[in-house]
């Protein structure tokens, strides 16, 4: 039987459906299965609408995206001219580590630790104030937790980037 939900909680539409569709002001942003919505959102909006993110603002140009302090490959965009991008890490997507290692890191400082549940979320505050979320399972997280004031170093496991439309 096909019946169609119309929810604002994404929770409730991911658990029943087998397809969703993503609106805003009335115009289809991404339709998938759910799976397909959160491992590959279409746009900035789908992937900031679904889920805890940390936003990363810069440039792409000659194949990389420079997003404040992290740089990435960007091949999507190898031309000269930059052009506005927006990078977005999820919670979960981050590793903290007491020490940089080979990966781009940045540098940071525990500001809240949440061990409650299967999950250990953290805000943490990077350089230049940037707040940013984290969640680890408690294997990732390791023992001992983080603490309040500890610095430590987070690494984006990965990084979706999104180039602005140009718009006259």
């Amino acid at each position: 039987m096909t019946s169609l939900f119309v929810t604002h909680d994404q929770e409730e539409a991911f658990e029943v459906a087998d397809r969703v569709v993503v609106m805003h002001y009335g115009q289809v942003q991404q339709a998938g299965t759910p799976q397909e919505l959160f491992e590959r959102p279409a746009n900035a909006f789908v992937m900031e609408f679904l889920g805890e993110v940390n936003v990363f603002r810069g440039v792409v140009a000659r194949g990389r995206a420079q997003l404040g302090a992290l740089e990435v490959s960007y091949p999507e965009h190898p031309h000269h001219e930059p052009r506005v991008a927006t990078g977005f890490v999820r919670a979960h997507e981050m590793d903290v580590l007491p020490a940089p290692d080979a990966r781009q890191c940045l540098r940071a400082t525990v500001a809240e630790v949440n061990a409650a549940g299967p999950a250990v979320k953290l805000r943490v505050t990077a350089d230049a104030g940037r707040e940013l979320a984290v969640t680890l399972d408690r294997e990732r997280a390791g023992a001992p937790l983080p603490r309040v004031g500890q610095t430590v170093w987070v690494a984006p496991r990965r990084v979706r980037v999104f180039v602005e439309d140009y718009v006259i």
